[in-house]
This record gives C-alpha cells, structure tokens and sequence, in this order.
C-alpha cells in the first residue's frame, strides 16, 4: 500500500511538471511542426487524364487517391506526378491511381514527387478482384533513381483498369467492413459508436470490448491508429490486435473479464480518403497536437477518454498508439520516468522481441515533453504508453504473427500488473 501510494505520488508530481526545454520537433520534423493551428491545404483535382497514342488514362476519382499530374514521356514511358497536401512536410510521399490503356501494351510507370524521395513499394490491385485482396506477390519491382527521388517501374496495361498504390488503401468507409469479415463486429461484448467527427464531418469510430461484470472496477487500454494516413501497415496490426482482443482463446476471456479496450482505430479519416501523406484536413500533424488540441480528432479522443479519471469504476492502465516507419521500432517513455504501473513497454518489448527471433526489432526511448499521444496518456492519467511502430515493407505474415504473438504477451502482462495493483491496494 505504500509502496503504491509513493509511485502514485512521484507520478502526480512528473505529471505537473513541464519540460524546461520547449519541444520544436524531432530530426525528421519540418519547421513549425508543433503549431497545430489550421494550415491551407492543396485539393487535388479529381479527374480522368489520358495521353499518348493509343491513350494511356489514370484517373484520381475514388477515396484514397493522390496524383496531381500525368504525362508522356515518350511512346512507353509515362510519368505520374505527385504532391503533398501542404508544404513543409514529412517524407511520406503516397500515391494512389487507377490506370488503363486503349490497349494491351507494357508501359514503363515513373513516380515523380515534388519535394520528396520514393519510400512506398507500388502494389497492384485489380479494380475488379473482390474483397480487396492484397498479397505479396503483388508488389511491382522498382528501379530507384537515387538523385532525382524518382520511382520507375513496369506493369502490363489493358482496358480495365488496374490500382496501384503505396500501399493496400484500407479507406475510412471499410473500416465497418473489414472488421466485421476479422470476426471483431457481431459479438455482443464488442460495441462500436460514433465517437465524433473529423474537420470534414467523417465519423471517427470507437470499439469497446468487454466483457467485465457490472459493478466491477476496471481498467482500460486503449488504442489509437492512423494518423499519419500513409501509415497502413501500422493500422493492419492495430486490427490483429483487435482480432485477438475479440477472439475466442482463454486468455483474450480472461482479459475481457478484466480489462476494458477502449479502440479508435482510424483517428484520420480525412487524410486517409483525401490520399494525404500526413495531415489532417486542416493541414496539421495531428501526432503534435496532444498538447493544445486544435483539431477535432484530437479533441474526440481527450473528450471520449478523459471522463475516465472521474469514473470510480475504470482507471486507464495502458495505451498504443500504431504508426508505421521504416522499421519496427518500439518508442517507450525513458525507463526513469515513474508511471503507475510502471515500465510496463520495457517489460512487454522483451517478450515480443525474444518470441520473434526471425524478426528485427528496435527499442528508443524518448522523454515526455513531445505534444505526441502516448505522452498526452502519461500527463493526463500518469500511465505507461508505446508508440508502436511498423516496417512498411514487412510481410504479411511477418506482421500477422509478430501482432498476434505481441498481443497475446501484454494481455498477458497487463493482467499480471492488474493483479499486483490489487494486491498492493
């Protein structure tokens, strides 16, 4: 008990105190990246261009779509160009396009970015395929021009159109969709609700998953992901989290008897469907908004959880927030700062990385002054939180097996530390 009560302390007190270093942005941000006040933004035009002879057409007429221009280079050479929504801006150039041709002919397909380098691999999907089948096999082989940040690649062109993307789309009207063919919808202890709206009205959707009897004190883990809307593979992983939270196994019972998953899986919702490679509709990195809450997706998750330290039956005990990277890579918060509970990533990082051996992982710690979510977790409730990141090339099986396998081991541990929070109260 009193152990319990000093960490409780020592938490309150870092929870009250402010870096003395005013945080501008990490190496990789642009300037002025913590100023989440609107910024103008640079609407595609939706349309249909075709150019050479026979034509060759793409077309940006369908959510989740980014191309700004289309040229012949030469009789097989087409260029697609593409651009931010705003400028300046992290290097996440993504693209999206259906494409076709008069007739069947092999076209060579150049990616040209203004102001950015290739980073997403094409995948190709046919427009007519069902269930938005994606595999690996799928991914085009590209030739990288290292000086210009160009992409080229060659694809087989007829008249149906085909996609090709960074990555598979997974748009804000499938999230319904492709949660209910996970076997996560459907079960009476999974409840999904509007939680609010993004700047453009789309909803920002909430799963609770529980089955804690009533009159029980209980404690959350919640889930936030996309929002960076290239992140994707960041957000496949988020939805096996949920699979196994939802699935039938022992443990995932005895979690939900337990625990209560608070889940907003696709916090931007505009972004994603506007084929955006950052930002929000207001033009704002919304992992740099935690702090002062300009925008209406932050504010849906501060509003929807923050009740929660008021409510005598829940306490918030741990959070994820999913993004994707150029490798797998856990951010905890340093090792030295006091959460209640404490260290749990530590602990929960060891596991998944020695029960993926065939996987590469790395583990930065990072302090709390960032306006990013898993610290906004850490002021406003003093828990421990990961930002839990997704190599944008790794398999699907890869990351299937790493996500079902990370999952199972923090059920696991967070009931472990609930039971030990029980026994010291």
């Amino acid at each position: 008990m009193i152990k319990y009560f000093l960490v409780t302390i020592v938490s309150l007190l870092l929870i009250s105190c402010k870096s003395t270093e005013e945080f501008t942005g990490f190496s990789y941000d642009p300037p002025d990246v913590t100023n989440t006040t609107d910024k103008k933004i640079k609407l595609q035009d939706r349309r249909v261009i075709g150019v050479g002879s026979p034509k060759v057409w793409i077309s940006n007429e369908f959510e989740g779509a980014r191309v700004n221009d289309f040229y012949a280079v030469n009789d097989s050479t087409f260029e697609v160009f593409i651009e931010s929504e705003n400028y300046p801006i992290n290097n996440s150039p993504w693209y999206a396009f259906k494409v076709w041709s008069d007739t069947v002919r092999t076209a060579k397909i150049r990616l040209n970015y203004r102001d950015a380098t290739h980073r997403y691999i094409p995948k190709l999907q046919s427009w007519v395929w069902p269930d938005s089948i994606w595999k690996e096999q799928m991914q085009l082989p590209v030739e990288y021009d290292t000086v210009s940040g160009t992409a080229s690649f060659n694809v087989l062109l007829a008249k149906d159109p085909i996609i090709i993307s960074g990555q598979p789309l997974n748009t804000s009207s499938e999230i319904k969709p492709e949660l209910k063919k996970r076997g996560v919808l459907g079960k009476d202890f999974v409840q999904i609700e509007e939680a609010g709206k993004s700047k453009l009205g789309r909803t920002i959707w909430k799963l609770e998953i529980t089955e804690v009897p009533e009159g029980q004190k209980a404690p959350v883990l919640a889930m936030v992901g996309r929002q960076h809307p290239p992140e994707v593979t960041g957000y496949v992983a988020s939805l096996f989290f949920l699979e196994e939270l939802a699935s039938d196994t022992d443990l995932a019972k005895r979690f939900r008897e337990t625990f209560i998953v608070e889940a907003f899986p696709m916090l931007n919702p505009d972004g994603v469907d506007m084929g955006h490679w950052r930002h929000n509709a207001g033009g704002v990195d919304l992992n740099r908004d935690w702090e002062n809450f300009n925008q209406p997706e932050n504010r849906v998750v501060r509003d929807a959880l923050t009740p929660i330290k008021k409510d005598e039956s829940k306490v918030m005990f741990y959070a994820l927030d999913f993004h994707s990277t150029n490798e797998n890579i856990f951010y905890p918060i340093n090792e030295e700062v006091r959460t209640s509970p404490d260290n749990i990533t530590q602990k929960w990082t060891g596991k998944v990385v020695s029960e993926n051996p065939n996987v590469a992982f790395n583990i930065e710690e990072f302090d709390t002054s960032s306006p990013i979510a898993k610290n906004w977790f850490y002021h406003t409730f003093g828990i421990d939180a990961v930002t839990y990141e997704v190599n944008d090339k790794i398999t699907e099986e890869d990351m299937e097996a790493v996500s079902r396998s990370a999952i199972r081991s923090l059920m696991q541990l967070l009931l472990d530390e609930w039971e030990k929070t029980a026994l010291e109260n």
